[in-house]
């Protein structure tokens, strides 16, 4: 299927007169943005910051279309204000180098000096400064919070902090948490959609606390996608006041506005059996070359769902294409090679063509006029289409969306939905989401867990200091008693039962419960070649030999790559290991317990132990699980297949879904750590065969 996909165009603020930035006779803002009109901002930025600086609103939802400018609406108040703090948060490394830059660039223009200003922090950030200047995180944090204006971070710090995890011996527990609520006035979430209902139950605790604990009003920027309606409920229940700011479109050009996104030719391509990702790359490499070398300097990005494949692809099409600079951005590049391919990117006259996974997917501005990906599900395939046609000076923009050859009803859902070859966005947005599956949004876990992760947090307010605390807890547990009702106290019985057990699945259960995005894979410290990478064992092993080594061993190799030992926490990682060969074809990998059916429990959390790993030539890869015990949950199967209870459900692809057998034969579809807690929260949801197990397997 070809369409052409129309151009976008966004209203202009009108003028100065009644502008909601406070301009009099002149516009604040035009001598800072080209504008060849009367002010160069948009309506929606307009709007954001009167939502920032002029009302009683807690909590602003920015949910304007991709390439509007959600960033400077967001930091224009401290443009503006040098005196405004603002704290931002980015769910990738590569986002955060993103916007310093894009922060870097906006301070120039408004004459303010980005040096001093502007800090950005992540865990082997700080880690590289803990070693550089002989400190500790906690002291890190605190100086940087209390002395720079404009901090780029990540939600998980931001979550630490607020859950008291940061500890200093020479300082009260209370201190960063508190500076954390005192020194920024706006904290902005960005690409927060990408979160699930875990990440978001912790975000409202950490804003009930700095509500409570701030000195005056704060306030809470999202700038994504529109928002769960659950999530904003649970926010008026929590008595924040939250307000929605979107932008105002044509998909013509007109006076009063600015276009934002080019015109897109469009393809989707439903892939064959025998022609997968691979192999369709490797049979178009000529039309890949062809798009890329027509422009000037012709600029392409391929979304891949894989570290394997995207190592494939990178591979294969290095082979294919000599003309071409074909480069690799994911999970297992460390920054430097990353900051090589973003100057190619820049400055190189050859084409260049990055091959990139998650790390490049979500928000990173690219300059492109190619765009193929993988399609999956429809948030995650309108969020890459918004990669292309954000920047003009190409002549023809290109994309691309794969299809696997099994989702027949995506074929026919499109042809339904899309009757004519020229659409709008809205038009193709809706399509897709009608005819892509829809993201499992996981709503039922906030009200499964949801109380118990806040009564995690509180419990945490307590631990030292008591009588500094109480009124802040008071404050924060009155705050979200009107969103957990008498869950609340429950799930305050529930903790302190947690915290004096010995069990150990009882600590499992609280340790993945404090943990902001969990551990819901089973990670391991990657060697491969001379790139040092974390990376879930589980889809990496069936696409690899590997050598399984000690720490010590990983860590003095690592180290000599300009690494430092506390980028791979230990607490965190299941297995050491070095790549020795990446395989062409995929290893039929699963997971076997060697415990009899009586002795696994279904449907409820459990600590799964005793494992192997089938299917792998490698014994020592067999084995290497077999020291484990890890939280889980298994629904028994049956003679059913673990993609049902995938398909059932609506998760993702990506989700952490397994296949186990048992000693005896049985088959369960298995989650681990926080996928485990997320499924457990739906097993309501599966139909009664998935919930009887017969009793000849129990006995």
């Amino acid at each position: 299927m070809k369409l052409t996909l129309k151009p976008l165009y966004s209203k202009l603020n009108s003028g100065v007169q009644g502008c909601p930035v406070g301009c009099q006779a002149t516009c604040k803002v035009k001598p800072y943005l080209p504008c060849a009109g009367a002010c160069p901002l948009s309506t929606h930025q307009v709007q954001t910051y009167q939502y920032i600086t002029q009302s009683d609103t807690d909590i602003i939802f920015n949910t304007s279309a991709t390439g509007d400018g959600k960033s400077l609406a967001a930091y224009l108040p401290g443009l503006l204000d040098s005196q405004f703090r603002i704290m931002g948060l980015y769910p990738t490394i590569e986002l955060v180098e993103d916007q310093t830059n894009q922060q870097r660039e906006y301070h120039r223009r408004f004459d303010l000096d980005p040096t001093s200003r502007i800090d950005r922090l992540y865990g082997a950030e700080l880690s590289r400064r803990v070693m550089a200047q002989n400190s500790d995180r906690f002291n890190l944090l605190i100086n940087s919070i209390e002395q720079k204006p404009v901090i780029l971070t990540n939600p998980d710090i931001f979550h630490l902090i607020s859950h008291f995890r940061y500890r200093n011996p020479a300082k009260s527990a209370e201190t960063l948490p508190f500076a954390l609520a005192d020194f920024p006035d706006l904290w902005v979430f960005d690409e927060f959609h990408i979160f699930g209902s875990h990440q978001e139950t912790a975000a409202l605790n950490s804003m009930a606390l700095i509500r409570q604990a701030a000195s005056r009003k704060r306030k809470f920027l999202f700038t994504s996608a529109t928002p769960r309606a659950d999530f904003i409920q649970q926010l008026q229940q929590a008595d924040f006041k939250v307000a929605e700011v979107t932008g105002e479109y044509s998909n013509h050009k007109q006076a009063g506005y600015r276009q934002i996104l080019q015109e897109v030719a469009l393809e989707f391509i439903h892939l064959t059996k025998e022609t997968k990702t691979l192999e369709w790359l490797c049979q178009n490499s000529d039309r890949i070359a062809q798009s890329l070398k027509a422009e000037t300097a012709g600029r392409g990005l391929i979304v891949v769902n894989s570290v394997a494949l995207a190592g494939k692809v990178v591979e294969s099409l290095q082979k294919l294409l000599p003309e071409v600079i074909v480069r690799e951005i994911s999970g297992r590049c460390d920054r430097n090679e990353k900051a090589k391919t973003r100057k190619q990117l820049a400055q190189a006259t050859k084409p260049v063509l990055v091959v990139g996974t998650s790390a490049v997917d979500v928000g990173v501005d690219f300059k492109l006029n190619l765009l193929i990906f993988e399609g999956s599900d429809s948030a995650t395939v309108i969020q890459r289409l918004g990669r292309l046609g954000r920047h003009s000076g190409f002549n023809h923009y290109q994309a691309y969306i794969l299809i696997a050859h099994h989702t027949l009803w995506i074929v026919a859902g499109l042809e339904k939905e899309i009757t004519e070859n020229i659409v709008t966005r809205e038009e193709l947005t809706k399509a897709i989401e009608i005819a892509f599956q829809p993201p499992q949004q996981f709503t039922k876990y906030r009200h499964r867990w949801g109380a118990l992760q806040a009564q995690g947090m509180l419990s945490q307010m307590m631990q030292e200091n008591p009588k500094v605390m109480q009124l802040t807890r008071d404050r924060v547990r009155a705050d979200l008693g009107r969103v957990y009702g008498t869950k609340l106290e429950s799930a305050r019985k529930y903790w302190y039962k947690l915290s004096n057990s010995e069990n150990k699945l009882d600590k499992a259960i609280q340790t993945e419960i404090l943990r902001f995005r969990g551990g819901s894979t089973l990670q391991a410290a990657v060697w491969d070649g001379t790139r040092f990478y974390q990376y879930d064992l589980l889809r990496l092993l069936p696409y690899a030999l590997v050598e399984i080594i000690d720490r010590d061993t990983y860590i003095a190799a690592a180290t000599k790559q300009n690494h430092i030992e506390s980028e791979f926490n230990d607490q965190y990682l299941d297995l050491y290991i070095r790549v020795t060969e990446w395989l062409d074809k995929r290893l039929p990998l699963e997971l076997k317990c060697h415990r009899y059916s009586r002795k696994l429990q279904v449907l409820e959390l459990c600590l799964c132990d005793r494992l192997s790993l089938t299917g792998h030539p490698q014994s020592e890869v067999v084995n290497c699980l077999s020291d484990k015990k890890l939280l889980s949950f298994l629904v028994y199967l049956g003679n059913q297949s673990h993609w049902d209870v995938a398909r059932i459900l609506k998760l993702s692809p990506l989700f952490g879904l397994y296949r186990l057998t048992d000693a005896a034969g049985g088959s369960y579809a298995c989650a681990f750590n926080q996928d485990a807690m997320l499924l457990e929260a739906l097993k309501n949801s599966l139909p009664k065969r998935f919930r009887d197990r017969p009793g000849a397997i129990i006995f």
